[in-house]
């Protein structure tokens, strides 16, 4: 006679419920998880068009805040926008340059300041402009602009002093108002094209702005600039300087990633002391 056993197990139905039970818990868990994916995605898309945003912008708006006044000019395209302008190294006072009715001369004296003795390096292509009234001063083939032969030297009989050599005799169109000359790099250009923003220079000065330049640094992507839009929708605008104020530029950036969307509106103003 066998005897009865006291193992006890599961019915069908027990397992099967356990099954359904287990299944709508791991849907809720998966719908959790694809959830809390969906929003860290999103949050490190936004910071993603954050970051390329302050960065392109705060480094554009820097460089403008240094830049030669009347230098700037913008110009483009429904496929390209450009601004250019010339980055001062270093800007002091003269004490007396050639202006005819005065014969040329190679060199002039200028108050050594902490910025032109301490941190400026000199470089060939580096420039000195004196009342720089207009666009075409800076860039074209005008008598306020002339190359430095090399890098300034202390006035041995004044040690406050400084004395700037240019490349050849000169002779400058006119005398500044307050006596200022301001030592300048080759012009600089950013540009929006391909929903992108490419920073150049190296490339010299032109009498008209160039916009078909090559090898630019990226600086951003994902911009959604309508180029050919409204003139209030560009990413470069230029307000030319009054007798009441200087000169501001209004940058308008639009990033896009995935239905995220940033806009960086700012307005730089560039001193007006020729």
């Amino acid at each position: 006679m066998i005897a009865p056993s006291n193992q006890k197990g599961f019915t069908l139905i027990e397992l099967v419920t356990v099954l359904v039970v287990l299944g709508v818990v791991s849907v809720g868990i998966a719908g959790f998880i694809r959830t809390g994916t969906e929003i860290y995605v999103d949050v490190v898309e936004r910071d993603q068009l954050l970051s390329e945003g302050r960065f392109v912008v705060e480094r554009l708006n820097r460089e403008l805040s240094n830049a030669l006044p009347n230098s700037l000019r913008a110009s483009g395209n429904s496929s390209i926008q450009c601004i250019e302008f010339v980055p001062v190294l270093f800007s002091s006072f003269y004490f007396d340059i050639p202006v005819s009715p005065e014969d040329p001369a190679d060199s002039f004296k200028v108050i050594d300041t902490t910025a032109s003795g301490s941190n400026y390096l000199y470089s060939a292509n580096h420039s000195v402009v004196v009342y720089p009234t207009s666009v075409n001063d800076v860039y074209g083939s005008t008598n306020k602009r002339f190359a430095l032969d090399s890098a300034p030297s202390l006035d041995p009989d004044d040690n406050k002093k400084l004395i700037l050599t240019l490349l050849s005799d000169s002779l400058f169109a006119a005398d500044s108002p307050s006596s200022r000359a301001y030592v300048i790099d080759t012009p600089v250009s950013y540009c929006v094209t391909a929903r992108a923003v490419y920073r150049y220079t190296g490339y010299g000065f032109n009498s008209t702005q160039n916009t078909s330049l090559s090898g630019g640094v990226l600086m951003a992507e994902n911009v959604q600039n309508d180029l050919g839009g409204e003139e209030q929708d560009k990413p470069f605008r230029i307000a030319e300087a009054t007798l009441t104020r200087n000169a501001f530029v209004l940058t308008l950036f639009r990033f896009e990633l995935n239905d995220e969307l940033v806009v960086f509106n700012n307005e730089v103003h560039i001193p007006n002391a020729p």
